[in-house]
């Protein structure tokens, strides 16, 4: 019976039980050769491994690159090897370990740099021994030893094949790290492209395909639900007060400063998930994916708070910044271009009523001002 389980060579190249089997299949193999390999084991090759393999090994040495096999793996773990092999000659080749050893011992000799056509020669020249003495033992019994040879030719078969698949695992091991590799720099490419780079966050870019999928997202649940309403999502506006101030009076090196401090201390504030990012200049958006409005408002106060609780401190400079924010929640298949609006609106309320507070847009001409705390 086939194992089930696979080596980890074979889920490499794809051997499954399934391959196994067609790989069998198209050698003509069947339950009899393992019993003809087990007889090859007994009436041919028991207690004679050690005199076969040396007397294959003499026209091997002549091969060209046999030098690479005594410098690279030693010719006595090479002979040892090649024993034990012959010793179990055949036994379970319907297995995955059995593919999978086969596999791993081909692509340990492609990493070390020794021809294919080595272990060609090898398996040619043990097929060729194991049939001359077939034909010694047989001599008066053709029809005997005849499935035995075919036999031997099968597993010979099989041993080449793959031989040849399993030289091709360094290379498919190779490609592997430059695909990984380039994956990791595509990734670390597309998140500078994304990244604010004076506050760390999301720039525009990066905020508009995020918000994009948001929405999206947002709207499919919404018609999944069938309950008309696309409550699953809330918009964030923020804007610094007195900013142009700020720069005036202490320049614009410190006014970096103030922005970078503010986006730490709106990302202190929000969920690990929600998304923040810098829509530009001292404006500031967070998205909130699977979030009713009323729980957004109670964020954004959190974040208004905590950014007003905590003035910049900078050498001798304590800077005192507070901001305003305008929430908005997603309506039935509205836009992001809408859903930005409404939120800017609410923003300037906000400034408008004061500043240092939050306003909730409800509809596009209802909003309303929150308390402020």
């Amino acid at each position: 019976m086939m194992n089930r389980t696979t080596t980890p060579y074979c889920a490499i190249f794809g051997f499954d039980s399934t391959r196994i089997r067609e790989v069998l299949s198209i050698l003509g193999f069947s339950a009899e050769h393992g019993l003809l390999a087990e007889r090859m084991r007994a009436e041919v090759i028991a207690g004679k491994a050690d005199e076969l393999v040396d007397s294959c090994l003499a026209p091997l040495a002549r091969s060209r690159g046999f030098t690479l096999i005594e410098r690279n793996i030693g010719i006595e773990s090479f002979k040892r090897t090649w024993i034990e092999r012959l010793q179990h000659y055949g036994q379970d080749f319907d297995t995955a370990e059995y593919f999978g050893d086969r596999l791993a011992s081909a692509a340990a000799y492609a990493r070390a740099k020794i021809p294919l056509g080595i272990f060609q020669v090898q398996h040619c020249l043990i097929q060729q021994v194991l049939i001359d003495r077939l034909s010694v033992r047989f001599a008066e019994a053709a029809s005997t030893a005849r499935p035995l040879v075919d036999c031997v030719l099968k597993l010979s078969s099989l041993d080449l094949y793959l031989t040849a698949e399993g030289y091709h695992l360094p290379e498919v091991a190779e490609l592997q790290k430059s695909l990984d590799n380039l994956r990791k720099e595509t990734s670390r490419l597309h998140q500078e492209a994304s990244i604010d780079q004076l506050t760390g966050l999301m720039n525009y870019a990066g905020l508009m395909e995020s918000l994009e999928h948001q929405v999206n997202a947002a709207h499919a649940n919404q018609h999944r639900s069938q309950k008309g309403l696309s409550g699953n999502m809330c918009l964030i506006m923020i804007d610094l007060d007195l900013f142009k101030k700020i720069n005036d009076t202490h320049g614009h090196v410190v006014g970096d400063f103030v922005l970078r401090h503010v986006a730490s201390r709106i990302q202190a504030a929000v969920r690990d998930f929600d998304m923040v990012g810098r829509f530009g200049g001292e404006e500031f958006v967070i998205l909130m994916a699977n979030t009713d409005l009323e729980l957004a408002t109670v964020i954004a106060e959190r974040v208004r708070k905590g950014v007003m609780d905590t003035p910049l401190h900078l050498k001798e400079l304590t800077i005192p910044v507070t901001i305003s924010l305008g929430v908005a929640m997603l309506r039935p298949d509205e836009r992001k271009e809408s859903l930005l609006e409404r939120a800017d609106v609410a923003m300037y309320e906000a400034k408008s009523a004061g500043r240092n507070r939050v306003i909730i847009a409800k509809d596009a001409d209802d909003i309303r001002t929150l308390p402020e705390l």
